[in-house]
């Protein structure tokens, strides 16, 4: 099978920088160009793929519109350092220089882009983003669909609730017990 990426955006570039490839795209339709193909013509038959779309939801809602029997692939940039008892879920990538200790759990679809650090017994959720240089403490918890902007941290031991979004530079404190944005230090709602 041909390995192929969902998406044309910036992020989607920069994941064929980091594997050292130039990919195979597909689009929706109305985004169609020089270098992709319609979405309408991707077959799992055919292609195996990976959704290179930063935003967490609309990862989600593209690969809930794929047929069933498409298959995915996970990139693991060689300079990232995976320590110990890890599990990636399927269709994630692992960007350069990232650092992901021991005990961790990262569910599908997930991103880590360049300089991410995860600590120690971390749970994390499916379709899960974090931007260039985010960093998770030991032993948090984040549910599906967050988003870490760049620079943002999580301090040790909490729960981020699913669909939260975590601005750039923003440093979390205290748990996130509802969906929304968050921002600052620490952050706020």
């Amino acid at each position: 099978m041909k390995k192929v990426l969902i998406g044309n955006g910036g992020h989607a570039r920069e994941v064929m920088a980091q594997m050292g490839v130039n990919l195979l795209r597909f689009v929706d339709d109305q985004y169609v160009d020089n270098n992709t193909l319609p979405l309408s013509q991707f077959d799992p038959t055919k292609h195996i793929a990976m959704v290179a779309v930063a935003d967490s939801k609309d990862r989600y809602d593209i690969i809930e519109r794929l047929p069933k029997e498409t298959q995915f692939f996970t990139f693991i940039h060689p300079t990232a350092l995976i320590m110990g008892d890890v599990e990636i879920g399927e269709g994630s990538f692992i960007g350069a220089y990232s650092i992901l200790t021991t005990n961790i759990k990262i569910g599908k679809h997930a991103i880590l882009n360049r300089g991410n650090h995860i600590g120690h017994d971390c749970q994390i959720g499916d379709y899960f983003s974090a931007m260039p240089g985010a960093i998770v403490s030991g032993n948090v918890t984040i549910y599906d669909l967050v988003y870490m902007g760049n620079n943002s941290s999580i301090r040790e031991k909490l729960s981020i609730h699913s669909l939260s979004t975590i601005g750039m530079n923003g440093a979390v404190v205290r748990n996130i017990e509802d969906n929304g944005t968050y921002v600052g230090v620490p952050t706020k709602k």
